[in-house]
């Protein structure tokens, strides 16, 4: 099983070396929940760039596997990233502060 990881981790490496792909950069996103599927909207500050498609396996299966990419990146750097909503309420906390 190893093997099969690091294999598909060099073909991803390879893949994204060749440029043969359309890359997206997105920094917002929407999530709608179908009974057959999701939809992830993509947008680049605030304009929509792209609508990911997926199963409900594959959603869950991609969100397990994201989730430990992070992980380890997380504990190799020894930095904990945080989400949107913990930056929003710090930078709240802040402006508060700031207009005392």
């Amino acid at each position: 099983m190893n093997s099969e990881k690091e294999e598909q981790k060099q073909t991803v490496t390879e893949i994204i070396k060749s440029g043969e792909l359309n890359s997206i950069y997105f920094n917002e996103f929407g999530i709608g929940v179908s009974k057959h599927d999701i939809f992830i909207l993509l947008r680049r500050n605030g304009k929509e760039e792209a609508i990911l498609n997926a199963s409900h396996i594959t959603a869950k299966s991609f969100v397990d596997s994201l989730g430990e990419a992070l992980r380890k990146f997380e504990a190799k750097t020894n930095q904990t990233i945080p989400i949107s909503d913990e930056i929003e309420i710090l930078m709240e906390a802040s402006d508060e502060t700031n207009d005392r």
